[in-house]
């Protein structure tokens, strides 16, 4: 029976399908001499974010048919890498769509209503008159700037224009073609037009060496002084002592972020102490339902590929049909 490494839980009813098809080899202490004799027996490996799978790691491999990873994500993986090696890398686009999308839609709320701001000075300071002195927005009417229009953007846009009311106007480079959605929006020529145009941000792009920190002092300068900024993507695609510049000077009036440039973010990070600031702990997909789809998906790609069966979303597909047999 094939061996297939996970180094992080998976919903059960994933890993009751995962073990009706391989051996299961689970290590979830980073114990890193562990993880390396895994690896050179293992046939698969279904890998959270924490495991970075970068050439070393695959090299050792020498077993490997496959790695999967159970989100929309994968700059933990080298990808060059594991197609110099015939390794198909499998992921999970539509898994954490819902969740992550929900996750976005709560943070804007949120910010909008100042809801963390006076929850904390009720409950902490017992302060009910704050209600006389903090006042929120509709968000009916006003415009949602979506940086990145795939599976999450496009249900983010769908959530808060048919749901909220809101205009939403869309800045993705990699959309050639106009998406049919099913709702109203405006596809934005530039950054710097939706930027000006959108009372909130909320980005949906990949980290990758090309958008590295992309949104710094010029993008946060852009933006509307009571603008809220959300990130759910990849913290390495913001420059952060700019986004906490820009908090204290007051260049935006919130943030909604889900993921720091580095993770866990530090005690003393700034944006964990400002009131407006809306924090959690990079889990807008961790819900019950977007980790069963997530993990069930992953390892039906992984117990596919390790059957000789092609799954529907490999990231390296060109490699398939001279794949590591």
């Amino acid at each position: 029976m094939n061996k297939v490494l996970i180094d992080r839980p998976l919903h059960p009813d994933a890993y009751s399908k995962l073990s009706g098809g391989a051996e299961i080899i689970e290590i979830y202490d980073d114990d890193r001499e562990k993880i390396e004799n895994a690896l050179r027996i293992v046939d698969g490996v279904i890998c959270s974010a924490a495991l970075k799978m970068m050439e070393p790691e695959i090299a050792m491999g020498k077993n490997i048919k496959v790695i999967g990873r159970p989100g929309v994500g994968y700059d933990s993986v080298d990808v060059d890498a594991a197609t110099r090696y015939g390794i198909p890398l499998v992921y999970t686009p539509d898994g954490p769509t819902e969740s992550v999308a929900e996750h976005v839609i709560m943070m804007l709320l949120m910010a909008a209503k100042k809801v963390n701001v006076v929850q904390k000075a009720l409950k902490d300071d017992g302060n009910f008159g704050i209600r006389t002195s903090v006042t929120g927005v509709e968000l009916q009417g006003k415009t949602l700037g979506i940086v990145g229009f795939g599976r999450i953007g496009q249900r983010v846009g769908e959530i808060a224009g048919r749901g909220l009311g809101m205009k939403v106007v869309v800045f993705d480079p990699y959309m050639k073609v106009r998406l049919d959605t099913g709702y109203s929006y405006r596809q934005a020529d530039t950054l710097d037009e939706l930027l000006k145009d959108s009372y909130a941000v909320s980005l949906h792009i990949p980290y990758s060496p090309e958008n590295d920190r992309m949104f710094s002092e010029k993008q946060f300068a852009a933006m509307k002084s009571d603008g809220i900024f959300i990130n759910t993507s990849r913290g390495g695609v913001v420059d952060e002592p700019a986004l906490i510049a820009a908090l204290r000077k007051g260049e935006i009036g919130a943030a909604g972020l889900d993921v720091f440039a580095k993770e866990p973010p530090e005690a003393d990070n700034p944006l964990l102490s400002f009131e407006n600031v809306i924090a959690t702990p990079h889990l807008s997909s961790f819900t019950d339902d977007g980790k069963r789809k997530m993990g069930e998906t992953v390892v039906e790609e992984v117990l596919d590929v390790l059957a000789g069966r092609k799954p529907p979303f490999i990231v390296n597909h060109e490699i398939w049909e001279n794949r590591r047999k």
